[in-house]
């Protein structure tokens, strides 16, 4: 699959990406604009491996990765083998079923295999949340997995470095959370946001990642992440979100 010349009369993908209807909300519109008609930008979607296939709503990112590639921009995918053993609250009514690290490495390559037949990977890249083995090859993007970084963490230092930036009241006032409190939340899927938060500080620190795009599920999550880059690292990264693809009952379309 590919996306043909010519198909827009617009240079700026952002432009494209908003004539089109993906964009639902910024942290920083003009910026934004600016920035992804200025330069070739590395920027991250993450996709946590809970099943063994991509579903519609996961299709849209891949198709706005596909656009943001041909414009020459650097997808960074990101396949979340560390934050699926904790599990994403987010557009959840209960808590989703715990499992093993066999499962969700064998989701994980599931994935990337469905990635390679629409996004055109450097294969050689490798990184594991300490340096890169290289900087990516013009054009091509790069896939890494999360767990390679979150999985080795020590807890108590996580808390203290990265914790300590968080309020449990701005949490708690965040939909992902908010939806889930009548039911109950875990203080396990209370961590989602800083692991979250963490992958896009350490994608910024050693890749340069400048943005995340996510579903519009992932708001909150993605300002953890921006806000976390300007404490940790001083820098100035963006967000950016797509509307969700929803039933006809309006609920968000999932793997089920």
């Amino acid at each position: 699959m590919f996306i043909p010349d010519n198909v827009s009369q617009y240079t700026n993908v952002y432009d494209v990406l908003k004539e089109r209807g993906f964009i639902e909300q910024t942290t920083h519109d003009e910026e934004i604009r600016e920035l992804l008609g200025r330069e070739s930008v590395k920027f991250y979607i993450g996709f946590d491996p809970t099943a063994d296939c991509l579903h519609v709503g996961h299709f849209m990112q891949v198709i706005i990765m596909m656009w943001m590639q041909k414009f020459g921009h650097t997808p960074i995918v990101l396949i979340g083998g560390g934050t699926a053993m904790v599990g994403d609250p987010s557009g959840r009514t209960d808590m989703r079923q715990m499992m093993t690290t066999e499962t969700i490495q064998h989701n994980c390559d599931q994935f990337k295999k469905l990635f390679d037949k629409f996004i055109d990977f450097d294969e050689d890249f490798k990184y594991d949340g300490n340096g890169a083995n290289k900087a990516p090859e013009a054009g091509k993007a790069v896939c890494v997995n999360n767990a390679t970084w979150l999985m080795p963490l020590n807890y108590i230092d996580f808390i203290r470095d990265i914790g300590r930036h968080f309020s449990v009241n701005n949490m708690l006032r965040a939909e992902c959370f908010k939806q889930r409190l009548e039911k109950g939340l875990s203080f396990l899927e209370f961590n989602y946001m800083l692991m979250q938060s963490y992958d896009f500080m350490a994608l910024c620190r050693d890749l340069d990642c400048k943005m995340e795009f996510g579903g519009n599920d992932q708001w909150s999550n993605i300002l953890g992440g921006v806000d976390l880059c300007r404490r940790e690292l001083q820098k100035q990264v963006y967000g950016m979100t797509f509307s969700l693809l929803t039933t006809s009952e309006g609920k968000k379309m999932g793997k089920t």
